[in-house]
């Protein structure tokens, strides 16, 4: 997949998942639903820039922060607005951020809600001594 097709990709998502077409009160499947339609993947063999320094709002009661991030259109860095996602009780959201593979290449991870659960059960106890 080019490069354009995989931008134009991302971008028609990140539009459809910031214009709340799915409806408020849509509810977590409408969420999964507009990030599932992101599958093209953004890699580059050179690190993104540093993040801008913008200034950062104070927190919105039933709202998460996604930050501002660089992806790649059309061979050029374009800085992506940071921008208010309502929040799914029971669940968590994962920024959108660049990783960097094991093979040298940097990856835009697509921001993901991530299920809260309970904490782990503690490890069991160590058995007695023998004897």
């Amino acid at each position: 997949m080019s490069r354009s097709v995989q931008v134009l990709v991302l971008g028609t998502a990140v539009s459809l998942a910031s214009s709340g077409c799915y409806g408020r009160g849509a509810g977590l499947g409408a969420a999964i639903l507009g990030t599932a339609i992101v599958t093209a993947a953004v890699v580059s063999a050179t690190a993104p820039p540093p993040p801008r320094v913008v200034y950062v709002p104070e927190p919105r009661p039933g709202y998460v922060w996604q930050p501002g991030y660089w992806t790649l259109q059309d061979g050029d860095w374009v800085w992506v607005e940071g921008r208010w996602l309502p929040e799914h009780e029971g669940y968590r959201w994962v920024p959108t951020h660049w990783e960097r593979d094991p093979d040298g290449n940097w990856r835009l991870i697509d921001g993901h809600w991530v299920p809260e659960g309970p904490p782990p059960p503690p490890p069991p106890p160590p058995p007695p001594p023998a004897g």
